[in-house]
């Protein structure tokens, strides 16, 4: 659960530089800087990533499900993203994302320590 739990970390990470890149660009070239869905989805799913790679790790039962929808329908997204925007840089993160996606929702479901992960915590606290 450390593997993934960092992989979720690495999401958040991923989301708090863009936060960052957008601020710059706002602060250098105000005039050229836009607003669009990425500037309220990524603050709130960095903080929301944190959490739940703290709630994984743990052993939340709920947490797993969770991350899994959220990367679900943040692959929808960036499937979108990924059309909207013909840049390589831009296409090059998308491509590294969906494969790190795939990586934690592999190993939050298949390998047999994983779901034994979630049983025992279970037993020691009921979420």
């Amino acid at each position: 659960m450390v593997v993934a739990s960092a992989g979720i970390g690495a999401h958040a990470f991923n989301h708090i530089t863009v936060v960052v890149q957008d601020l710059w660009r706002l602060l250098a070239a105000p005039e050229t800087a836009g607003f669009n869905p990425g500037t309220i989805y990524h603050p709130v799913s960095a903080v929301l990533y944190i959490w739940l790679a703290a709630a994984v790790y743990t052993g939340r039962r709920w947490s797993r499900v969770a991350i899994t929808v959220l990367l679900v329908f943040q692959a929808v997204g960036r499937y979108f993203v990924f059309v909207s925007y013909p840049s390589l840089e831009v296409r090059a993160d998308l491509v590294t994302g969906w494969a790190l996606s795939v990586v934690v929702v592999c190993l939050l479901w298949i390998p047999t320590f994983s779901r034994h992960h979630f049983t025992h915590a279970l037993r020691w606290s009921r979420t």
